[in-house]
């Protein structure tokens, strides 16, 4: 009795050629530098609008964004990538089933996968056109742009692996052949769309938290204290201003209760130590390289 042909073996046609062609462009040093830069803007963006202060006034650099994006871009990066050991694991279990199985399992199994990918598509989608309108149906702000990634690959492995195992007629087997190119420039262009919309919105609640650790941990962060040689009327929740005795004296006054939210491009930003995010309390910006005032920090 002839036995039915199960087709080219389910090894790595469909999942190795998409890996490969995705590691060459997601995995280049362009878009990694890219991704860390925009990620670590968006940080720094939703941080300083805590404080109210815009990102342009603080003078940050490409190195800075750079640097301060790579702590909290370790968490997603490792999540990518115990994803993607965990997928290369279920591609070669699912490879295994199906080589067990006849055509009509084989071909079921390729056809749930492309309706899993277009649900996934479709979530994204709609995540899309909410965030375009300025609301969010989704309370998770990873679901959409997860959504997204994931159910281009997966459409692209479903439907690759469906043409190679002969799961779909002749004609439209030819076809998909023909744009193989095509399909595989427009997943990796859905990926990087979802790892930039993954990325904001993972950075921007990194800065958020960020901003609310330094709001909530003000009274035991070190201390600024500022010396001037005029008022310079500094107030705000828990800032005191002491007199200086002596008439010769280099500086006059001399205030406390201040702490440092950055110091950069020759700006000290100040925060009362009393500052919370409602309290009408302002942000003190002093320059470094006026002689008449120095700031000097303390325990």
């Amino acid at each position: 009795m002839a036995t039915e042909a199960t087709g080219p073996p389910a090894g790595d046609r469909g999942l190795g050629p998409l890996i490969q062609f995705a590691s060459e462009v997601l995995a280049s040093a362009g878009v990694l530098t890219a991704v860390l830069y925009y990620f670590g803007y968006v940080r720094e963006q939703a941080l300083f609008a805590h404080f109210g202060v815009d990102l342009g006034s603080v003078g940050l650099s490409t190195t800075d964004y750079l640097v301060r994006s790579a702590g909290p871009l370790f968490s997603p990066l490792a999540a990518v990538l115990v994803t993607g050991v965990a997928a290369v694991i279920a591609h070669h279990l699912l490879a295994y089933l199906l080589s067990r199985a006849n055509h009509r399992w084989r071909r079921i199994a390729w056809v749930a996968l492309g309706a899993i990918a277009l649900v996934l598509l479709a979530v994204g989608a709609v995540g899309a056109v909410s965030l375009r309108r300025g609301s969010d149906t989704l309370t998770d702000p990873l679901i959409s742009p997860v959504a997204l990634g994931v159910g281009a690959l997966l459409l692209e492995y479903a439907t690759e692996n469906a043409r190679t195992h002969k799961a779909v007629p002749e004609q439209l087997s030819t076809g998909l052949a023909s744009t193989r190119h095509l399909r595989r420039a427009l997943v990796v262009s859905l990926a990087l769309v979802a790892a930039f919309w993954a990325t904001a919105n993972v950075a921007q609640q990194h800065g958020i938290t960020a901003a609310r650790a330094i709001e909530s941990s003000l009274l035991i962060q070190p201390q600024a204290i500022v010396y001037s040689r005029d008022r310079l009327h500094i107030t705000g929740p828990g800032v005191g201003q002491e007199p200086l005795s002596g008439s010769d004296a280099a500086f006059i006054f001399r205030y406390n209760g201040l702490r440092t939210l950055v110091h950069t491009g020759g700006l000290w930003f100040l925060l009362p130590a009393g500052w919370r995010h409602d309290n009408g309390a302002t942000v003190i910006l002093l320059p470094d390289s006026r002689n008449d005032i120095r700031v000097e920090l303390a325990p």
